[in-house]
């Protein structure tokens, strides 16, 4: 092949992305093996992306096992000055829940616990899966919760009506006399301490103390820690290496060089101030609470390509949570995750479309990533993209 032929592909590769790109949108930068045939898909990100002021976004799409597109949209960096890497992983929040059930799943299949364990031993009780002294007096219904009331939301506990006990960091150290952040297992012990809202199994509320008490569940049971198991029941069977995926931390010194900037501008106080650093006021992404503590319940840092291999296995939400993805069929399942500086939504759909939207933003008010979902179906419903493939 001459140069002048070479620079001519070279030419197309590199514009193959943005031809059917707005100019305004254009000037983002696209990371990513080129889809002219997805376009449309890109158009409908970029331009979402640049009427949301969103700095750093990524769309990964799978049809029928096979990965056909994989995106990275903007910039890595607070400044907008260095292109977003191919490889970025972002925080995925609470899609992080689908993996810890999936890995309470296989613990399940093994017969190491059922759907009716109970999940705390109480005093003079001899059965339950948590051994932890409540801080305080426990409510008596807390003997009554199972793995299945975790599973689905309805262990008794309503954020709405008390708040989200587990970004209590402040207040949990104080009680117990230590330094905050307080980590897990004296979370669990304060919130052993508080009255439920509901009786188990009595109401639907959304929950991310069901899921800090399954990751518990999973390293006690299987004598190892959430990240080795995970990675060797969950990841590995659906193809991710232990570099695809991790568990995220706090600042942004201790994080992956693949992570993009967190983009969230609120000052807070920072639970890690005085013990762990020497900044009283952060930005809320970096220390307005603890990543490390929200392990089973919204540590995860991905690629959008590790979590789609995670939906063309496991069932993403749903009755069966964790289980093994449904049988091609009508049906759409999906998982979000929202934490300040991160956005993310993992769809699935019975017409064999997977799909994953990452941010690293979120509004005020309402989800981005669950917005760019609708839109996104909306292209797939019609059927001009990925029709027949």
């Amino acid at each position: 092949m001459n140069i002048s032929l070479r620079l001519l592909v070279s030419l197309f590769l590199l514009l193959a992305i943005t031809v059917f790109i707005s100019p305004a949108a254009a000037q983002m930068p696209v990371a990513g093996k080129p889809a002219p045939e997805l376009a449309e898909l890109d158009q409908a990100m970029l331009d979402f992306m640049k009427e949301n002021d969103i700095s750093a976004g990524s769309l990964s799409v799978m049809k029928d096992g096979k990965i056909v597109l994989h995106h990275t949209y903007g910039w890595q960096d607070e400044q907008r000055q260095v292109p977003i890497r191919e490889d970025a992983m972002f925080r995925v929040a609470s899609v992080t829940k689908p993996f810890t059930a999936a890995a309470i799943r296989k613990l399940i299949r093994d017969g190491q616990i059922s759907l009716d364990s109970k999940v705390f031993r109480l005093a003079g009780s001899d059965e339950g899966l948590l051994d932890f002294q409540p801080l305080g007096k426990p409510d008596p219904r807390l003997k009554e919760i199972t793995i299945d009331h975790l599973l689905h939301h309805r262990g008794g506990w309503d954020r709405d009506m008390v708040g989200d006990l587990t970004y209590r960091e402040k207040e949990i150290a104080q009680a117990f006399g230590v330094a905050s952040p307080p980590g897990r297992e004296k979370t669990v012990r304060y919130v052993m301490g508080q009255p439920l809202q509901h009786d188990p199994g009595a109401k639907y509320a959304y929950s991310n103390i069901g899921f800090l008490l399954l990751g518990l569940i999973v390293e006690k049971v299987s004598g190892q820690s959430y990240q080795q198991f995970v990675q060797q029941h969950v990841m590995q069977p659906a193809g991710n290496s232990t570099n695809d995926w991790l568990l995220g931390r706090t600042f942004k010194s201790d994080q992956d060089p693949r992570e993009p900037y967190y983009d969230n501008d609120d000052v807070v106080e920072n639970v890690f101030y005085p013990a762990h650093s020497k900044q009283p006021h952060v930005k809320k992404p970096y220390g307005g609470f603890e990543v490390e503590a929200r392990t089973s319940q919204g540590r995860i840092v991905a690629s959008g390509v590790a979590v789609l291999r995670f939906l063309d296995r496991y069932q993403v939400n749903g009755p069966n949570i964790g289980g093994p993805r449904p049988a091609p069929g009508n049906w759409k399942w999906n998982h979000g995750g929202s934490l300040p500086g991160t956005n993310a939504v993992a769809r699935q759909r019975g017409d064999g479309i997977n799909f994953v939207v990452l941010f690293n933003k979120r509004p005020n008010n309402g989800n981005f990533a669950m917005t760019m979902r609708g839109k996104l179906d909306e292209i797939f419903d019609g059927g001009k993209v990925l029709s027949g493939n």
